[in-house]
């Protein structure tokens, strides 16, 4: 596998601000023997958007502007996605295995919630 510069050497890039925006290593292995990701990508934040090692396997992420992820993806075929509200907080979280799930509101919303209502019963 070669870098973006299409040599085999190890490589990284950094953006004008001194951000890391690739990192190519060669010859990665774990202690274990198991190669790990020889190629990886960053976005303007330094945080990780692609993955990928000498075998073919690869990941993406996406993130939203303050860089929590909302989507992943494997060459594998398995996937997630999140939604989240303007303050970066997980409320919903589905899998390419259909497993969806709901997280509870978040306690600044409640207060938010209960701040716009005013008066309220709880009802069992």
């Amino acid at each position: 596998m070669k870098n973006v510069l299409g040599t085999e050497e190890n490589l990284r890039l950094l953006n004008k601000d001194g951000k890391k925006v690739y990192d190519y290593y060669k010859n990665t292995y774990d202690s274990k023997g198991n190669h790990k990701y020889t190629e990886v990508t960053y976005d303007s934040n330094g945080k990780i958007l692609t993955l990928k090692n000498s075998k073919g396997y690869s990941c993406e992420y996406t993130r939203d502007s303050n860089g929590k992820e909302l989507t992943y993806k494997n060459s594998d075929g398995y996937s997630y996605e999140y939604t989240r509200d303007s303050k970066g907080k997980e409320l919903t979280y589905k899998n390419s295995d259909g497993e969806r799930r709901g997280f509870d509101i978040p306690e600044y919303t409640m207060k938010e919630l209960i701040a716009k209502i005013g008066k309220f019963k709880i009802i069992k």
